[in-house]
């Protein structure tokens, strides 16, 4: 399931990257931290949204993640093609945007911009779905698990499309036919797809406990503040409250006035328009979310 606002958004320029790419368990990875691993011997998964290597903003979060939690991070490169063209982002926003006044050279405009959009998005909308390439994550997730030193944990966190695999990992165990889980901490963050399987997310959790974490864009076109509170509300009735006798653990944070990319595409600084302030303290705001549930139950 993708809608407008998966193709929307702002690159960031406030930085440069620090990590590298890397070959990892056969598979073109981005990885940020893990220099020093007396800080932490953890590694986190970074799923992306449907840009993902080639858009910097990827990378740059994987980075502030590393940074603030001492754990590595690794984006590896499993979407169709290499993910979606940044490009595709001032073009969906000429479509997307009313005109102040409605004139034909501006309808004309709108409707030559999504020919120039359709043959990019409909074939990954068609064929890009990431239960295409699950069995591949699996064997990936399973492989960083097993490299982990001692004492050391793995996170998966998912944006957008990373969202759904994000959250299927959770049940999965650490080697096929075993009973150990793969998973110890999961974070998502305006997550698609998963809207229409909430028994994904509560077997996700209830599974093997694990802790389950979301970010959520209250006017988001799917997984909005409606839906993350009736997923809510189906998970107190199958297995209680987050935090209870029963060690379930799992939140849904709503960012109030956000929209479905925030977490990853909120115009910042410069970019940011007078009405985009609310994405961008979303985007800060989610950040801070993830760090301190890495910094708690990876850490």
């Amino acid at each position: 399931m993708s809608c407008p606002d998966c193709f929307r958004g702002a690159q960031h320029n406030h930085t440069e990257p620090k990590g590298t790419i890397e070959t990892i368990h056969g598979i073109k990875t981005y990885v940020a931290g893990g220099s020093d691993p007396s800080r932490s011997k953890s590694t986190i998964i970074y799923l992306p949204d449907a840009f993902s290597l080639k858009l910097v903003n990827n990378k740059l979060l994987a980075d502030e993640y590393a940074t603030q939690t001492g754990c590595k991070v690794y984006i590896p490169d499993v979407i169709r093609n290499g993910g979606m063209d940044p490009s595709l982002m001032p073009k969906m926003e000429t479509v997307m945007v009313p005109n102040p006044t409605w004139t034909i050279g501006g309808v004309l405009t709108k409707i030559y911009t999504i020919f120039l959009i359709l043959p990019e998005a409909v074939p990954f909308m068609l064929f890009g779905k990431p239960e295409n390439v699950y069995p591949q994550i699996l064997d990936y997730a399973r492989a960083v698990k097993k490299d982990l030193p001692a004492g050391g944990k793995l996170g998966v966190a998912g944006f957008c499309w990373g969202a759904w695999p994000s959250t299927k990992l959770c049940a999965e165990t650490a080697t096929p036919g075993g009973s150990e889980r793969l998973i110890d901490a999961q974070f998502n963050g305006h997550p698609s797809y998963i809207v229409k399987t909430p028994d994904m997310v509560v077997d996700a959790i209830k599974k093997f406990k694990v802790p389950y974490s979301v970010a959520v864009a209250e006017e988001d076109m799917q997984f909005n503040k409606a839906e993350a509170e009736k997923v809510e509300a189906r998970l107190r009735d199958d297995i209680g409250a987050s935090g209870g006798e029963q060690g379930y653990v799992y939140e849904f944070r709503i960012y109030k006035g956000c929209k479905h990319g925030f977490c990853v595409r909120a115009p910042l600084g410069k970019t940011k328009k007078e009405h985009d302030s609310e994405n961008e303290d979303g985007y800060h705001g989610s950040l801070k979310q993830a760090v301190e549930w890495w910094n708690k139950y990876l850490n």
